[in-house]
């Protein structure tokens, strides 16, 4: 078995270093080969569709390259030319090809054949670019139709719609020779179409106009030889033996200048989007279906695709990529604030072009229902709360006047209680507390401070008290929510930066600081699991020991929640910071309890951590609820204002979706924290909604 891992751990290891020498661009380089573009002007005369192409603006209509073997380099040159060409104006797209052939052939005479079991010419049109909704017409040389409208591509479970039959279309063939006679030899064939835009227009948003960009492809398919497979040739090679890849057709920009008007401005093509960014999303776009072929899963972080340094610099600087993912869809994404703009691909392969909208945050404080500050001292703290970027406030405590002072000042108001830690029921209940591997209670002999007196998180009747009570809560009047604090039981492991405080040096769990012993967890686990938990030689060893704590804790959060949240109320926890911390420190395996919101305590000073340190708990934190919930940094003012704005990066850049201030901040604070979101462009939640309660 141990030589099996390692032999695992060294395939693994050896895929992460191929994959990172080889990089995504020259993995994917055959999908990722810049596709071609083209020019399209105006028609300067009017277009007779007979297959001559003798007007003056044919004359004038540059030919696009000519076409190449679909799968791209390396593959053989086409036997016979083929290219194209393109001419607009307000009511139709013209195309027309010119194709070297020998021996003209064609046998289907019937519309909606399958034409490319002929020699064909295939246009495929997709007018918006987003790879969805796109059109394929197919003829053949006896003129013969095939036009359908295509979903999503094949790839991705693209169904056809062969009922479109592009109204109004007009085609022409011109044969250079005699058609289905082998005895002569023929110079080849001509196609020409009128493709109407009313035929392509979706939403009434007419896509012909001046200015527009097309993705387009033409294919040509060629039966050589009696039995052999058919040629693609084509425009802009896909990569593969496949043309329902609109992420790989050509680049058409409609000009509003008219063919062969040499008075007019040349028109330049313009990518509609930076193609540095385009090749980095396609290739990691490749990258997801080739996992999800191999292991039914895709890959959930930027940096599990082991970006080169060089496929990095295809972002701008400024710009964020970052990867949303379930088992079975997924989103790329790369935010270019100087643009103001999101590029992002999805698992169906549909390309978005999106505006970007200023990032909103949501910014909180932990306070104290100070009953000396009058009511005008509440409503100057509320105020300024509001101007400089806080959105809600966490009360411990309620007093429904200062609830509806903070609502009526644009703040939610959310009513913050201790829950595991709790005195309340020592004379009631005194067998509800937590018991150490000592055997000491904390009804009677709490960890490091009189008011450690916490609860087991085990007995059922203590979650449904829990619930009931908060389930009060959170309908109190001008309550917006409920806050769960000290969710857990004490701290078997103190931060290290508090070790003095307590005269002890916590370098491996001692069993006067790990709970819960109680006669009622020993049965359940013994029942559970067949053995008496305070006889195990190394607890803190023992998975299924510490599963039991973690699952128990869970189960009070979970039912906390299900309680508050069936009745459509917004229920969060102040958690330790990090998940794996958390396990470890206090047996809360938050990532796992179905809240609306988390606030790790990230407080970097008890931890003798920087600013770097807050960010790596955020990522992890918000790795762990994988979209699930909000994570919103909890800061100990304190341990940052000298270093504000980058703890505060550290957050933001991270993932959370705000950060929480305990212990201030001060009035300079909140105002460098105004000028710092103004300066991101970050938009604190609600500020539109100023003066008014919820």
């Amino acid at each position: 078995m141990k030589n099996l891992f390692l032999v695992s751990c060294l395939a693994f290891s050896a895929t992460c270093s191929l994959l990172s020498a080889q990089g995504l661009f020259e993995k994917h380089k055959r999908f990722l080969t810049p596709p071609q573009t083209y020019v399209c002007h105006r028609a300067a005369d009017t277009i007779t569709i007979d297959g001559k192409l003798d007007e003056t603006s044919w004359q004038y209509a540059a030919n696009t390259a000519e076409f190449v073997d679909i799968s791209g380099e390396g593959f053989p040159q086409p036997k016979y030319r083929t290219t194209a060409k393109m001419l607009w104006d307000d009511e139709y797209l013209y195309v027309a090809a010119e194709m070297e052939e020998p021996n003209l052939q064609a046998s289907l005479t019937e519309h909606d054949s399958i034409i490319y079991r002929d020699n064909d010419f295939e246009v495929f049109l997709d007018p918006d670019g987003d790879g969805k909704n796109y059109f394929e017409i197919e003829i053949n040389a006896f003129g013969t139709l095939f036009e359908l409208m295509l979903d999503k591509p094949y790839r991705v479970g693209g169904n056809f719609l062969t009922q479109w039959d592009c109204p109004g279309l007009k085609t022409a063939v011109h044969c250079a020779g005699t058609l289905n006679d082998a005895s002569d030899r023929d110079r080849g064939w001509i196609v020409e179409m009128a493709i109407p835009r009313k035929a392509l227009t979706l939403n009434f948003d007419n896509p012909l106009q001046a200015g527009k960009c097309w993705r387009v492809n033409f294919s040509r398919v060629q039966w050589l030889r009696k039995g052999a497979p058919e040629e693609n040739w084509v425009w802009t090679p896909t990569g593969k033996i496949d043309m329902h890849m609109p992420d790989r057709w050509g680049y058409v920009f409609f000009s509003d200048t008219k063919a062969g008007d040499k008075a007019a401005p040349s028109a330049c093509f313009a990518p509609p989007y930076p193609q540095g960014i385009y090749q980095l999303l396609w290739a990691m776009f490749y990258e997801q279906r080739e996992r999800f072929g191999a292991g039914r899963n895709y890959l959930r972080t930027p940096e599990q695709f082991f970006l080169s340094e060089k496929e990095m610099q295809c972002l701008p600087a400024g710009a964020k990529l970052s990867v949303e993912a379930t088992q079975n869809t997924f989103r790329i994404i790369a935010d270019v604030p100087a643009e103001k703009k999101r590029y992002s691909v999805n698992e169906q392969g549909e390309f978005r072009v999106e505006a970007l909208a200023p990032r909103t945050v949501k910014n909180w404080v932990w306070l104290r229902i100070d009953k000396k500050l009058s009511e005008a001292d509440w409503r100057k703290r509320f105020a300024l709360l509001r101007e400089c970027g806080i959105s809600a406030a966490l009360f411990e405590g309620y007093n429904e006047d200062i609830y509806r002072l903070c609502q009526m000042s644009g703040l939610e108001a959310h009513y913050w209680r201790w829950t595991l830690n709790r005195s309340d029921f020592l004379k009631t209940h005194p067998e509800w507390y937590a018991v150490n591997r000592l055997g000491e209670s904390s009804a009677d002999k709490p960890a490091y401070v009189d008011y450690y007196r916490f609860l087991c998180p085990s007995r059922p009747e203590i979650a449904a008290t829990l619930a009931k009570s908060y389930l009060s809560d959170a309908h109190l009047p001008f309550v917006s929510g409920v806050h769960l604090d000290y969710i857990r039981v004490p701290d078997v492991v103190l931060p290290v930066n508090l070790w003095k405080n307590y005269g002890i040096e916590q370098t491996r769990e001692l069993p006067q600081y790990d709970y819960c012993y109680c006669e009622h967890c020993r049965d359940a686990f013994k029942q559970k699991n067949g053995k008496d938990p305070i006889a195990l030689e190394f607890p803190m060893e023992c998975q299924s020991w510490l599963n039991f704590r973690y699952d128990a804790i869970g189960n009070v959060a979970n039912t906390i929640a299900r309680h508050v949240k069936g009745k459509g109320k917004f229920i969060s926890a102040a958690v330790f910071p990090g998940p794996s911390m958390a396990r470890r420190m206090v047996r809360q395996d938050w990532g796992n309890w179905t809240l609306d919101a988390f606030f790790p305590m990230i407080y970097n000073g008890f931890y003798n951590e920087g600013a770097d340190w807050i960010g790596h708990s955020v990522k992890e934190s918000v790795e762990t609820v994988n979209g699930r919930a909000e994570i919103y940094a909890g800061l100990f003012f304190p341990d940052i204002k000298d270093d504000f704005e980058a703890c505060l990066d550290a957050a933001f850049d991270n993932g959370a979706s705000g950060v929480s201030f305990f212990d201030g901040p001060d009035e300079a604070h909140l105002r460098r924290l105004k000028t710092y979101l103004d300066k991101r462009g970050f938009k604190a939640a609600g500020e539109d909604c100023w003066g008014f309660g919820n």
